[in-house]
């Protein structure tokens, strides 16, 4: 079954970073700088969920709570696309991931897919066969997270929801 309208748990740069990335040579124009996101999870694809389920994950995320993170990215590789990598492991990242994987599952919100992929942001989906170069570190914290549906070949983002992130008294 091919992917329709995959659901995230996303990061989206806020508009003065998503200039910045806009602004780099290999990023492809023709897609708006408000689609550049960090998937920090996929869950399913809405298509062939049953009605219950986004309502459900919803309901998880409200009683999800975890500290703002940083992120950074100072590599623009090409794989299957172009993207914004790092090297650093980005620890505070994949903690969070690891923490909202964790939740979803106590929480019995319906996760099929799952994956928290290493942190990245495509700025191509072509890919233009040029090699890894380092650029200037382009990063921000992470303050919220965004429920998000991405719409396969329409080169759309339907919100589901928004959580702010705050520092967590433990």
């Amino acid at each position: 079954m091919r992917a329709r309208n995959p659901l995230y748990v996303m990061a989206k740069p806020p508009p003065e970073v998503q200039a910045q990335i806009a602004a780099l040579p290999r990023n492809d124009p023709a897609r708006g700088p408000d689609l550049l996101h960090v998937t920090l999870i996929s869950l399913y694809d809405l298509h062939y969920a049953p009605p219950e389920w986004l309502p459900a994950t919803i309901a998880a995320l409200d009683g999800f709570a975890a500290a703002p993170f940083p992120l950074a990215f100072d590599r623009i590789e090409n794989r299957k696309a172009v993207t914004l990598r790092t090297r650093d492991p980005l620890a505070e990242a994949r903690a969070f991931q690891k923490a909202l994987v964790n939740h979803l599952l106590r929480e019995k919100a319906p996760i099929v897919d799952g994956t928290t992929p290493e942190p990245h942001i495509t700025i191509n989906y072509r890919g233009d066969r040029l090699n890894a170069q380092k650029i200037p570190p382009i990063g921000w914290t992470v303050d919220e997270i965004i429920l998000t549906e991405s719409i396969v070949g329409k080169t759309t983002h339907v919100e589901h929801g928004r959580w702010p992130l705050r520092d967590v008294a433990g």
